[in-house]
């Protein structure tokens, strides 16, 4: 899933780059078409800065996208030894194996949030139906906790939020 939204982004700035480029080229130089000349030399002063302004915003939507990405990549601990520094994706998947313990879990995504010097832990997940749905999410939260304290020693986790993205019919009796 997240190749397919990587690939769909892509295809996303190559839109808004084409774009813009074409808005410049077909204000700067017209368009011939079928044997119809199609001249925007009246419309340069308009097209040339919507153009500009198009491939600008493509370039600089771009770079936020990168930056956002770096800059959420590690999360820095300090401890007796020394500094750790752990990815979010690790401390996600790490987390994700926790899903199996629950048998009414069906999916489980685990998302890594920084805030200032602690982070917020986003659990989504998709569960079969069933009378203890409330006390799972409970016990799921105090695991993730526990998790992230006793395996990587991380004690500053602020919130851990649990999102029931879906819940499904079947449930096991």
């Amino acid at each position: 899933m997240r190749k397919l939204h990587r690939i769909l982004t892509l295809f996303m700035y190559a839109f808004v780059l084409a774009l813009g480029a074409s808005i410049l080229v077909l204000s700067l130089y017209g368009w011939a078409w079928r044997g119809v000349f199609l001249h925007i030399a009246e419309m340069r002063w308009v097209g040339v800065p919507i153009g500009m302004l198009v491939v600008l915003f493509g370039v600089v939507w771009m770079m936020g996208e990168v930056y956002t990405k770096r800059r959420n990549r590690f999360l820095a601990f300090r401890n007796e030894g020394g500094a750790v520094n752990i990815s979010t994706p690790a401390i996600s998947e790490y987390l994700e194996k926790l899903a199996p313990s629950f048998p009414s879990i069906v999916q489980m995504r685990v998302g890594i949030e920084p805030v200032r010097r602690k982070i917020d832990i986003i659990v989504s997940i998709r569960i079969k139906a069933g009378p203890q749905l409330h006390e799972i999410c409970e016990v799921l939260q105090k695991r993730v906790r526990e998790s992230m304290e006793t395996g990587l020693g991380i004690k500053d986790v602020r919130h851990v939020v649990v999102r029931v993205k879906e819940i499904s019919g079947e449930h096991r009796g």
